[in-house]
Parts: C-alpha cells; sequence; structure tokens
C-alpha cells in the first residue's frame, strides 16, 4: 500500500519554510518517501489553520476532497491520513469516507496519537517521581477523538479529573464511558490541575501564564499549539511537553520538525500501509486498534523516547 498525508498550514510562515518544488498546483507534496520499502508522500493544502476553522465548511472539505483525489489519481495512493484540522472538519474522517470520488482508505492517525499522549503522561510523570493518584488532571478538548480515548485510559489512574470542552451536551456519550472521580465544564478551569493535557481544534494558543498552576505539566498536543513558546519563557517552572512525537527510524522531512523525530499520526499511516491494512479508521478511537498501535510502534521502531519542549530536550 502506498500512503500520504494531507495536512494544512499552521500559519502564513509555514509556506516559506517549505521547497518550492512541493507547491503544485494548490497542494503541497513531497517527492516519494521510501520507509522500509512502502512509499509515500508528505501533502497538504494551502491552508492555514485559523482559515480552516473560519472558512465555509463545504469550500475546505472540498479542498480535501480535491487533494485526495489527487494523491489517488496522480500517485496511486492507497490511504491517507488527515493531518491536524482536516480531521475536525470531516467529522473525524467520516465526510472523506462518504465521498463516492475517493475509493482509498482513510486512517486520522489519532489513534497512536491518543496512545503516544497516554505515554507521555506516564513518562514524564515517572521522571519527576509523581504519582498520579495524588495528582488532579484537566483535559481540554476532552469529548474530541484524541481527548475521548486519552479520558478512558488516565482519568481512572488520577486522584481528580477536569475535563474541558466547549459544549456542555457532548459529554454524554464520555461521562457514560468512564470511571475515575471526574467532572465536566465548558469553562476553562485549569489553574489547580497539576497535569494539563491539551488536545483541541483551537486555531490559535489557548493557554496562558493565568490558567497555569505553580510547577503544572502540561502535554500539548494540539497542532497548532495550545500553549505558546512566550508563555514558557515566561512561566519557568511550568513543564511543557511536545504531545504527539515519536522517534522516526527513518528521516522524513517536515520543516521545523525536531530530527529524529515526527508525528505519531504520520507513523499510524505509514505503519497501517506497511501492514497493509486495508480499512478505514475514522471517527471515534476503538481502543483495540490503538493498543495495536503501540505493538506496531515497538515492531518498526516508531517509539516514545526523548521528551521535548518545542524540540528542545527537557531532561539531559
Amino acid at each position: 500500500m502506498k500512503f500520504a498525508t494531507i495536512g494544512h498550514l499552521l500559519d502564513e510562515n509555514t509556506l516559506r519554510q517549505l521547497p518550492a518544488s512541493w507547491i503544485q498546483h494548490d497542494f503541497i507534496i513531497s517527492p516519494e518517501l521510501d520507509v522500509y520499502g512502502t512509499k509515500g508522500h508528505l501533502s497538504g493544502i494551502l491552508i492555514t489553520a485559523k482559515a480552516m476553522m473560519t472558512q465555509p465548511r463545504s469550500a475546505v472539505r472540498q479542498k480535501i476532497l480535491d487533494a485526495a483525489l489527487f494523491l489517488q489519481n496522480e500517485y496511486a495512493v492507497d490511504v491517507v491520513q488527515l493531518g491536524a484540522l482536516t480531521t475536525s472538519v470531516t467529522n473525524g474522517g467520516k465526510w472523506l469516507t462518504d465521498q463516492h470520488q475517493y475509493n482509498g482508505y482513510v486512517n486520522h492517525g489519532d489513534s497512536y496519537t491518543a496512545a503516544v499522549t497516554c505515554q507521555t503522561v506516564r513518562k514524564v510523570l515517572s521522571m519527576v517521581h509523581r504519582d498520579p493518584a495524588d495528582l488532579t488532571l484537566a483535559i481540554v478538548g476532552a469529548y474530541g477523538i484524541i481527548g475521548e480515548a486519552v479520558s478512558k485510559l488516565i482519568v481512572p489512574q488520577f486522584s481528580h479529573s477536569i475535563l474541558i470542552g466547549r459544549d456542555q451536551s457532548k459529554f454524554d456519550k464520555l461521562e457514560k464511558s468512564l470511571t475515575g472521580n471526574f467532572e465536566t465544564t465548558v469553562k476553562l478551569v485549569t489553574q489547580n490541575a497539576d497535569v494539563v493535557v491539551t488536545a483541541t481544534s483551537h486555531p490559535t494558543a489557548l493557554l496562558g501564564s493565568e490558567h497555569l498552576k505553580k510547577n503544572a505539566i502540561v502535554v500539548d498536543v494540539s497542532q497548532p499549539v495550545n500553549l505558546a513558546i512566550d508563555v514558557c519563557r515566561a512561566r519557568p517552572d511550568v513543564c511543557r511537553v511536545d504531545g504527539g512525537l515519536v522517534d522516526f527510524p527513518v528521516p522524513i522531512p517536515i520543516p521545523g520538525m525536531p530530527p529524529g523525530k515526527n508525528f505519531a499520526c504520520i507513523a499510524e499511516v505509514i505503519m497501517q500501509a506497511l501492514k497493509e491494512e486495508k480499512q478505514h479508521h475514522v471517527g471515534s478511537i476503538e481502543l483495540d486498534h490503538l493498543h495495536l498501535t503501540e505493538a506496531w510502534g515497538i515492531e518498526y521502531g516508531f517509539l516514545l523516547n526523548e521528551l521535548t519542549n518545542f524540540g528542545t530536550p527537557i531532561f539531559q
């Protein structure tokens, strides 16, 4: 199977970081990659994160479909991975699977991202010698695709959890699937949380210094990020960790990515292609598949090793 990603520009500066040869028509597409013998491309649409969330949904979806068809028809791609907000605007990828012109498979890549997020929380707490049973957790974007799976897996381990989202009615399904001591809210109340996980579709940073407890740990999965670098500089007591990144044994050329690292979501679609698994992975995450991606990660070496903050190692 041949793979491709479909991402978008984080902001207006992103385009300037890309090689000019990557721009084809209305799309971004890299030269062909070879990962353990399976071939593929990094690709995307020429829309910023802000525009993704403010332009008419139908227009944005059409651009995503056009990209998928371009990859299918011109590059013989079998499976596409929806990156960042392309998942959000396609109903977790479900919309794309319903478009009869596209014949391939769709994977949002969030299963392995959620798995790695949980690994990151456990790893950073282990490194600072703190027990989650003594701590308060906040998950921003808790009923989203990643947030839902992360909530199911780690909320039971914490003393108390604050699950945060914009629509209270969307918590009903999540609440029924959880165990542990938790509350839900539409307010950004993270000030008392020892650990904050952010997994939102917000196009700009959400968390300011006033939202963070002294010595808080923030696992920031969101792209664009939810905790900006200037807040980290102003609050050196806060430990921000890049979420959703794993070690890549094979170099993948993404501008600005720390050497040897890449997104877990990209690893997932590559591993699916390597496994020749002809299935969609869209919408809510199936925990059995999430655990399977962890096994794949071990097999192929796409692992969480060194923790970083904006690409800089945290514990040296």
